[in-house]
Order: C-alpha cells, then structure tokens, then sequence
C-alpha cells in the first residue's frame, strides 16, 4: 500500500461501506489491511486499540471499513467525537463511497485528516451529497509529517528520564494542556474523559519525564502499540517542552530514551509533527526519524 492512490480507472470493481459495531470488530476486520500499511494505519490502530482496552473513553464513535466486490477490506475510517474525522489510506473511489456514507451516518464531524489527495476526493463527493453538513466550507488547517525511527543517535544532554506516575499527574496534566495550546492556539479544559485517559497512561507507565537535579523539564508519552501481522508499531506523542527549559536539548533527551524503550520491546517507532515547526522537524531528523508522508487536516464550519 502507497501514500498515494492509484487512477480511478483502475478501480471500477463496486465497493460497500460497511459500518462495525465495536472497536474489536473494527480491529480484527482491518488486520490484513493495517498489516500492507503499518506505518499510515497506525493512527486508526492505537485509537482502536485504546477505546477497545478501556484506557480511552469519547463522546461518540463511528468505525467504516471500505470492502471491494470480493470482500477485502481496502480502505478504512473512524470519529472518535468529540474529535474529527481520520481517513486511512484507501483508492480515491473508496474515498468517494465513504463520503456518501459519512454524509448519512455522521454528517456533523469537526473536522477530516489524512493523506490530502485523499481528502479531497472525499470532500469533493460529499459536497455532492447536499445533505447539511455538505454545505459548510472547508479550510486548510495543520499540516503534519509522519516520520519513522530507522537509526536512533542519542544526543548526549545532562539528566535522565523515569517513568511519570500518578504522582506527576498535575504536572503532566498542566503540560498536556500547554501542549495542545502550543500546537492548536488556544487553551482547552480537559474533560473527563481526558482525565481518565491521562490517569490510564499514567498507570500503564507510558510517559517519561526528562529530569535535571530530580527536577522534570521535559516529556514524551507513546500510544497504545498497535499489533499487525508486520509486526508492533508504537507511535510516539506528545512531546513537550516548557518555555523555561527549552534550547537545552531536553525533548531531543526523553524522545530519544524513550525511543530507545520501544525498540527494545521490539517495536517499530513512528510520530507525527506539524510539518511548519522547523524545530521539531529537525530534532527528530537528528535522532534518527526518516520522513515517511504528509497528512492534512480540513476544519470544517459548525453545522446551522
């Protein structure tokens, strides 16, 4: 599976969306699919992974599979509201077809990301469609790049990481909201779902702290690792920095131990970053991360 799509010529076989109830059923149903494309896939996999394991809890959920005339799986989507709308890779027909059946089962989605082109073939049929949702105009919005760990350096910075635990779960929490302020421009209040995500991770010992004298300046977490039969894949996220302690090398520090972790647990290491942040783009080349593709996000008006 590429990071593009192929010609619409070569897909005139006719295709169904099918809806899954669960996020088990969404997991097991695309295994062969993710496992073409463990890297562009992971994102539906560690969201999967984690409705299905109790450790995140959301608003709503919508999980699509995309299936040819012969039943294969070729294309897949989810929601998790209240958050937007995540497109695998898929032929840009099946990006068509699912726009029919997101304008029908879900027509009130915030926002869509995934590879470009095929967001905008989506986004082309749905306007097609005429239902309400259709109607709202869509904007560019954050750009980010996808990079995967080929041969981690690790820079040489004073301090060390551990393993953040309930403890920590004011300053994580604090961080995790200037993180998402840093990155999107405005602050947000947590939710209760978002506490007790961040009370699961913390619990399942899946964010680091940078520390300098017993004293935390940076932190990166990893996502739930996503199983397919290519083998384990964990992406890295968020990571994060505090005014203060920036220029020091500390986010290349945690990003690089914990990196480090995963590898020896056997996994593939990914992440995602704005693709307009220099910095960032630059310490993760520095460690080692090779730039794989490109994905989009549209935001879309708020339905009348």
């Amino acid at each position: 599976m590429t990071n593009s799509t192929a010609p619409l010529s070569i897909y005139r076989r006719s295709m169904e969306v099918v809806r899954c109830a669960t996020p088990e059923e969404f997991l097991a149903a695309t295994i062969t699919y993710r496992g073409l494309d463990p890297i562009r896939t992971n994102l539906l996999g560690s969201i999967a992974v984690a409705v299905a394991s109790g450790g995140r809890l959301y608003d709503a959920y919508w999980w699509w599979l995309i299936k040819d005339d012969e039943g294969a799986v070729v294309g897949a989507a989810l929601r998790t509201a209240p958050f937007g709308l995540s497109l695998g890779p898929m032929p840009l027909e099946a990006a068509a077809r699912l726009a029919d059946a997101v304008a029908r089962d879900d027509d009130q989605f915030p926002w869509i990301g995934g590879n470009e082109e095929i967001v905008q073939e989506f986004l082309r049929a749905y306007r097609e469609h005429q239902s309400p949702g259709s109607r709202r105009t869509a904007e560019r919005g954050r750009r980010s790049v996808i990079y995967e760990l080929t041969d981690l350096r690790v820079p040489e910075v004073e301090g060390a990481s551990r393993v953040a635990t309930l403890e920590d779960f004011d300053l994580v929490e604090q961080w995790n909201r200037d993180f998402h302020k840093f990155i999107d421009g405005e602050a947000t209040t947590p939710s209760e779902n978002d506490r007790a995500a961040l009370v699961a991770k913390l619990k399942s010992g899946t964010m680091y702290l940078w520390c300098v004298n017993n004293v935390a300046v940076a932190m990166a977490g990893h996502l739930s690792p996503v199983e397919t039969p290519t083998g384990l894949v964990t992406r890295i996220g968020p990571v994060f920095t505090p005014a203060q302690h920036r220029g020091h090398g500390y986010a290349s520090a945690v990003t690089a131990s914990l990196s480090a972790t995963l590898l020896r647990h056997g996994s593939r290491v990914m992440l995602y970053t704005d693709s307009t942040n220099p910095t960032s783009n630059g310490v993760y080349q520095r460690l080692g991360y090779v730039r794989l593709d490109q994905v989009a996000q549209f935001n879309l008006a708020k339905v009348d």
